[in-house]
């Protein structure tokens, strides 16, 4: 039999698949499976080929996806989309299973650093979460909130207003003419636009180096970053802390996010495991992560 594992995204959703004797079957990586952003279709597309690359239908899935359990209609959208496509199935909220995964089912404070953001845990006091408000109005030091400061940034350098920047070759990394064709870029195709803006995340890491206004940028991400934890941190009453996410591939957000928590007396730890390996286990032993 095939259990399979899925950790889902705002940029990339990561299946895996095990055998019986826990031995991988598939480890893929594809495109976004965020309901807002993709549709029913898009989920169920990304499902059938996934899927399609299996021996056999898995005989069970448990999914991360992102906003599940947040928003009725969205939960209603994605039972029907898996559903489906997979004859047995548990869904969760992403967080909820990188926060299983890292922690094992322990106290702790899961802070997720990735096209979006936000902190997930347990403590003491109870069960919480801080941020997770999406990119109207939250995200808050994610990839996203980096990418879309760094083109208010190189904006207002071309303009003048600021300091030059090298924030302002960013277009010429897309293979843009200008900010205004990076703008059209962003808006061609809306299911895109989210993931798009959270690319430039990894350009403004690649510029910090050389330019204070994108060391800056991150630095200013891990502190956000580390506000939602902190303050989940002490709502519930522990100071156990770990990281996850695409975010924190940058140095310069690491590093920063380090110091702080150095500084605050936080007991930061990696995670125990990743969360597709989190799913994918519980798939295989009935979705019940208690037994994980």
């Amino acid at each position: 039999m095939i259990y399979l594992g899925v950790d889902g995204g705002g940029t990339k959703t990561r299946f895996l698949a095990l055998d019986d004797r826990g031995r991988v079957v598939l480890d893929l990586t594809l495109g976004s499976s965020y309901l807002p952003a993709v549709g029913k279709e898009g989920v169920k597309a990304l499902l059938r080929e996934v899927v399609a690359h299996l021996p056999e239908p898995p005989a069970r899935a448990v999914l991360g996806l992102g906003g599940y359990g947040e928003v009725a209609s969205w939960d209603e959208d994605y039972r029907k989309a898996v559903g489906e496509i997979l004859p047995s199935y548990h869904l969760l909220n992403d967080v909820e299973l990188a926060f299983l995964g890292a922690f094992g089912g322990e106290e702790g404070i899961l802070v997720l650093g990735g096209t979006g953001s936000m902190a997930y845990g347990r403590g003491p006091l109870g069960l919480g979460r801080a941020g997770g408000f999406g990119p109207l109005f939250g995200d808050e030091g994610s990839a996203y909130w980096i990418g879309i400061r760094a083109l208010n940034l190189a904006s207002r350098a071309e303009d003048g207003r600021d300091p030059p920047t090298r924030l302002q070759e960013i277009p010429r990394l897309l293979g843009k003419r200008d900010l205004l064709e990076v703008l059209a870029w962003l808006e061609e195709d809306p299911t895109l636009q989210r993931s798009r803006v959270a690319s430039l995340a990894q350009i403004v890491d690649t510029l910090a180096p050389q330019d204070q206004a994108a060391r800056g940028l991150l630095e200013q991400a891990a502190q956000e970053l580390f506000h939602l934890g902190v303050t989940l941190a002490r709502r519930l009453g522990t100071n156990r802390m770990a990281y996850m996410g695409g975010v924190f591939q940058s140095s310069f957000v690491r590093e920063a996010f380090f110091r702080l928590a150095s500084k605050k007396g936080i007991d930061l730890r990696s995670p125990l495991r990743g969360p597709a390996e989190q799913a994918a286990l519980m798939a295989r032993l009935g979705g019940d992560a208690e037994r994980v």
